[in-house]
C-alpha cells in the first residue's frame, strides 16, 4: 500500500468511487479503502433508479447533470454502467396535483424533459396501469436505471486509469490527526498518510466521525426490496411511484418487477450495527407489497415473489446528504446521509467532492446546501413532501 497521498478515500459505494475517480482525474494522488469489496455495502444492494423528480433547484440540476453522464457513461468514465430508459411516472393524490405542478415547472426551468399527465394521459403511456385514486403524475421518459455493481466497479477502474489506489479488504481503524489537523489513517495494514480525508462511508460514517468527538444526525435503517415475477404476457413497464401505495416498481431483468418503498416509516426501523442486522423481509411487508404492484398493475395478480432482502439507508433528518468539511478537524471531510437519493446523484456527488476537497468552499456553492451545520441553524433541505426519499 502507498504510504503517502494527497487525498484518502473510506468507502467503496458509488460516492466514493466517484469522488476517487473524479479526484484523480484532476490530478490528486489519491487512495481509496474498502474494508470488504467495490460497492459491498448498501451501493450493491440499491435499485439503482435515475430519475430527476426533485423539488429544489439545486438538487435537480444536480440529477439532471448525473442523467447526462448516466446516459453517457462510457464516454465519460470509459466504461459500462448499464442504463436501461424506461421512462418514469410518479403519481399523486388529487390533492397534491398543484404541488406536484409546481415542481414540474421547476425542473422545466432548468432543462428536464418532464411534463405533467392526467389519468387518462397515463393510461396512454403505460397501458397496464390502473390509475384509480390518483390526481396525475409527472411524466420523465429519459428516465431509467444502471446495474449499481457495475456501476461501482467501473468507476473505481476508471479512477485506477488516472492513477489512483484502490484497495480492497483494508479496514480503518483510526483516523489520525496533529494539532487539529488530519494527517492520515490507521489500518488493519498500516499507516496511510496524507494531507486529507475523505469520510464516504454510508452507515459506518457516525461510528467514525463518533471517534473523533463528531456528533452526526444520521441512522442507519433498513430497507426492504421485493422481486416478483411478471405473469406471461406482462413483457415489459416503466419506473413508477406514487403516494397512495407509497411504493415504487421498477423492471427488472428475467421478467420481474421490483418492488421498493418510498414510506417516511422507513426511518424508523433503525439498525444500531450496519455490521449486523436483519436481512430478512417480513412476511407482512412482502404481503403488502404484492398487493400494491396488484392495485396498480392488476396483472401482477397473478405474479408470485421469487426473492426480497433488506438493505440499508443512511438517514439525515431531511433525509439529504451531509457534504461538507467537519468543523474543528482540517482537511477532514465527510460525504454521507443521502437515503435513497445518492446514487442517482453520484456523478454530480464525485464531482463536486473533489471542488470541495482541492479548491474550497465558496459562499455561491451548490455544495453549501448541504452542509454539516444545517441542522443545528434550522436549514435542512426543502421539500413539497412528507415523503423526503423522493424529493
Amino acid at each position: 500500500m502507498s504510504k503517502n497521498s494527497d487525498v484518502i478515500v473510506i468507502g467503496g459505494g458509488i460516492n466514493g468511487v466517484s469522488t476517487a475517480f473524479q479526484l484523480a482525474r484532476q490530478g490528486a494522488k489519491v487512495t481509496l479503502l474498502e474494508k470488504s469489496f467495490i460497492a459491498g455495502g448498501p451501493t450493491g444492494s440499491s435499485s439503482a433508479i435515475i430519475r430527476q423528480h426533485y423539488s429544489n433547484e439545486i438538487t435537480a440540476r444536480m440529477v439532471l447533470n448525473s442523467l447526462r453522464v448516466w446516459q453517457n457513461f462510457e464516454d465519460v468514465v470509459g466504461a459500462e454502467c448499464d442504463f436501461t430508459q424506461t421512462g418514469f411516472l410518479m403519481a399523486v393524490l388529487p390533492e397534491d396535483v398543484d404541488s406536484l405542478k409546481e415542481n414540474i415547472s421547476l425542473q422545466q426551468s432548468v432543462g428536464i424533459d418532464t411534463k405533467f399527465v392526467n389519468p387518462e394521459e397515463m393510461q396512454e403511456i403505460e397501458p397496464h396501469m390502473n390509475p384509480a385514486g390518483l390526481g396525475g403524475a409527472a411524466y420523465e421518459p429519459e428516465a431509467g436505471f444502471c446495474d449499481p455493481n457495475l456501476s461501482a466497479n467501473s468507476y473505481a477502474k476508471a479512477a485506477k486509469r488516472h492513477g489512483a489506489s484502490i484497495r480492497t479488504g483494508v479496514t480503518v481503524t483510526e483516523i489520525k490527526q496533529e494539532k487539529g489537523r488530519i494527517v492520515g489513517v490507521e489500518t488493519n495494514e498500516g499507516f496511510v498518510s496524507a494531507g486529507a480525508v475523505i469520510i464516504v462511508a454510508g452507515p459506518w460514517s457516525t461510528s467514525m466521525l463518533s471517534q473523533l468527538g463528531v456528533a452526526l444526525p444520521m441512522v442507519a435503517a433498513r430497507a426492504s426490496i421485493v422481486f416478483l415475477r411478471r405473469p406471461e404476457g406482462f413483457d415489459r413497464h416503466l419506473i413508477w411511484a406514487d403516494f397512495i401505495t407509497q411504493n415504487y416498481m421498477r423492471p427488472e431483468t428475467g421478467g420481474l418487477m421490483l418492488v421498493g418503498s418510498i414510506s417516511p416509516k422507513e426511518a424508523e426501523d433503525t439498525v444500531e450495527n450496519p455490521d449486523n442486522f436483519n436481512d430478512r423481509v417480513d412476511m407482512q411487508t412482502l404481503a403488502e407489497f404484492a398487493e400494491s404492484a396488484a392495485l396498480r398493475y392488476p396483472a401482477m395478480e397473478e405474479s408470485h415473489l421469487t426473492s426480497s432482502y433488506t438493505a440499508l439507508y443512511s438517514i439525515t433528518p431531511d433525509w439529504h446528504p451531509v457534504m461538507d468539511a467537519v468543523p474543528d478537524h482540517d482537511g477532514l471531510y465527510v460525504c454521507t446521509g443521502g437515503s435513497g437519493h445518492c446514487f442517482k446523484l453520484a456523478p454530480a456527488i464525485g464531482e463536486m467532492m473533489a471542488q470541495l476537497v482541492l479548491k474550497g468552499k465558496h459562499p455561491n456553492d451548490d455544495i453549501n446546501l448541504f452542509s454539516f451545520d444545517r441542522f443545528t441553524k434550522k436549514g435542512d433541505v426543502d421539500s413539497q413532501y412528507d415523503y423526503k426519499i423522493i424529493a
